[in-house]
């Protein structure tokens, strides 16, 4: 009887610890696939990348084209500097003596566009920049070409976000453009 009393309970122990490992497995398995799913886990975000305030949401710093005006008003966390009927601009200084300015252009009250402007020291600053904010498209955006000066990726809507180096001489400096399907049509048909 004992025996038999000490079988029941080795197997319950055993099958009780099976199924413990099947949903580590399960739960493993899950996470997997939510972060292959493109999820914010897979975004690489350098700590100078998280000084500007980037995330894996949103187009930049938590905030999409096509959102409304109000929610760049709710999220956006820099100081505002400027306001007209175009667009809301937004500025952050550094520790170190740099600088990013941030334009949300809109129509109808939504994002159509984002300008960013972001003023370094040195050239080691633009490069270390520039390799992050690669890093960071890419992985968000696929693989990027290159058009002239800039770097460019293409959303799944089309949109366009491009990385320029606009350094020159002393003034060193790199500029972030995104626009949607919409806006990069009406610039491209501008220039004509």
């Amino acid at each position: 009887m004992k025996k038999v009393l000490a079988f029941i309970v080795s197997v319950s122990f055993l099958l009780s610890g099976h199924g413990c490992r099947d949903n580590q497995k399960a739960d493993t398995t899950t996470e997997s696939a939510a972060t292959s799913a493109g999820g914010a886990s897979d975004t690489p975000i350098s700590e100078r990348l998280q000084s500007l305030g980037l995330t894996g949401e949103g187009h930049w710093r938590g905030i999409s084209l096509g959102d409304s005006l109000a929610i760049v008003k709710n999220t956006e966390e820099a100081k505002l500097f400027e306001s007209d009927a175009s667009h809301l601009g937004y500025s952050l200084e550094f520790p170190n003596m740099e600088s990013v300015d941030m334009l949300y252009h809109q129509k109808d009250q939504k994002v159509l566009a984002i300008d960013v402007d972001l003023y370094l020291n040195t050239r080691q600053s633009v490069t270390d920049y520039t390799n992050d904010l690669k890093q960071y498209f890419t992985a968000r955006y696929g693989h990027p070409v290159q058009q002239e000066k800039a770097v460019v990726w293409t959303g799944t809507q089309q949109e366009k976000i491009s990385v320029i180096d606009v350094s020159e001489g002393k003034d060193y400096g790199i500029k972030i453009k995104i626009n949607s399907a919409l806006e990069a049509a009406a610039t491209a048909s501008t220039r004509r």
